[in-house]
């Protein structure tokens, strides 16, 4: 198993990536991420990966020569981290973010390119925040355009939560300058330090929602997705329960949210932790959650992870449980269903804790349990094998995989 899952890193060329994101320029896919290191090197600039089939990914460079100079200066940054690339127009627009760990003391700046592999032109600072004198942190940046064509900028962190500002879509920059914006999305102190980031907001236009998805915890073992959505760009977000997702005094605050994605385990396959600060990435009709995922068996190291996204009939998304492969599709469940069969579960909670899947009865008592739910035949690296799975969502509002065979 070890040794197939390390064969499948090998041939995606994705260790290493943290905080992805996917864009499409004519017939290439095109990755950034989060500086690391490639074959052990630091790098500073925004790494770039190119695939041709969304499985294999090969280096190219940094879309920048390294931390650009005013961005430095403020934030004393050695990499820059969370690059959004989005195409407005004939332009692609990058933004980046830069600061040390645990600091308030950030910004996020621009670049342009008119091709997503470059070469790339930073034009300056959107926004930047100083831990003496704002309550947010200008780091992980998501430009969305909203039902109407106007164009958003999604950022924060731990630090004072969310925020939400309008952008010019002609220069990129905020519309009315030193605009910070409108708080969407907070966490209290008391869980883990108002621990949220990487946050990622998908219009859905046939359910007319947008959602938020949000990653929750600590980066390095605990991190998980959980979602939200709101009739309006600006809020208020719910989750499944109606929960704001600006917590009120008093609130629970270990509820709130729609988890769809944490650490888990499958039986005989290794455990995957820390999955988060997704992107989604829109296809050929087709969706994709892209996010890191850290994996203990390979001494944690972290790496990007591309799953199929698909929504349930109650407007809720669920993702794939296994790395894209393009044969992968939903399927009918059996009308017949077997009592004696049996299959692997796994039930998220609104804790973070690793899940290991169990075995249930597959039974349609089990299904009534459910609010929604799809099937689909999926590719299970570790194994070599093709696989069902039915993915839903109960009445609790928890994320459910069940390996179906």
């Amino acid at each position: 198993m070890i040794s197939q899952t390390k064969w499948a890193q090998d041939q995606w060329g994705l260790i290493g990536v943290h905080d992805p994101t996917i864009v499409k320029d004519q017939d290439k896919y095109y990755l950034f991420s989060t500086d690391t290191a490639v074959d052990g090197k630091p790098t500073a600039g925004a790494q770039i990966r190119v695939s041709a089939d969304l499985q294999h990914w090969q280096y190219l460079r940094t879309a920048l020569p390294g931390v650009p100079a005013v961005a430095r200066q403020w934030s004393q940054a050695s990499g820059l981290w969370a690059p959004e690339v989005k195409k407005v127009g004939t332009k692609f627009l990058m933004y980046y973010s830069a600061s040390t760990f645990g600091s308030r003391t950030s910004c996020i700046g621009l670049a342009t390119a008119d091709r997503a592999a470059g070469p790339w032109q930073d034009q300056g600072l959107v926004v930047k925040t100083n831990g003496q004198q704002h309550g947010q942190n200008a780091i992980d940046a998501n430009l969305i355009a909203d039902r109407n064509g106007d164009y958003w900028l999604v950022y924060g962190s731990f630090f004072g939560g969310i925020y939400i500002v309008a952008i010019d879509a002609k220069t990129g920059f905020t519309k009315v300058a030193n605009d910070e914006g409108t708080q969407i999305a907070q966490r209290p102190s008391r869980a883990q330090d108002g621990a949220i980031e990487g946050c990622f907001i998908q219009y859905q236009s046939d359910q007319d929602y947008y959602y938020l998805f949000m990653s929750y915890d600590s980066l390095t073992w605990s991190y998980h997705v959980r979602v939200a959505r709101s009739r309006e760009i600006t809020g208020p977000y719910v989750d499944f329960k109606s929960n704001s997702v600006i917590y009120p005094e008093g609130t629970d605050y270990g509820q709130i949210g729609t988890k769809i994605l944490g650490s888990y385990q499958f039986a005989e396959h290794y455990p995957w932790v820390a999955p988060g600060h997704n992107s989604i990435f829109t296809d050929d009709q087709q969706q994709f959650m892209v996010h890191h995922v850290r994996d203990h068996a390979l001494q944690n190291s972290s790496y990007g992870f591309i799953r199929k996204l698909y929504w349930l009939n109650n407007g809720w998304p669920v993702v794939s449980p296994n790395f894209y492969h393009p044969g992968e599709q939903q399927i009918q469940l059996e009308q017949n269903i077997n009592e004696q069969q049996t299959g692997e579960i796994i039930r998220w909670p609104a804790t973070s804790e690793l899940i290991p899947s169990h075995q249930v009865v597959i039974n349609q008592a089990l299904l009534d349990t459910l609010t929604s739910y799809l099937v689909v035949r999926s590719y299970d690296w570790e194994l070599a094998a093709w696989r069902n799975y039915l993915l839903g969502m109960d009445k609790q509002g928890s994320a459910v995989w069940l390996q179906l065979s």
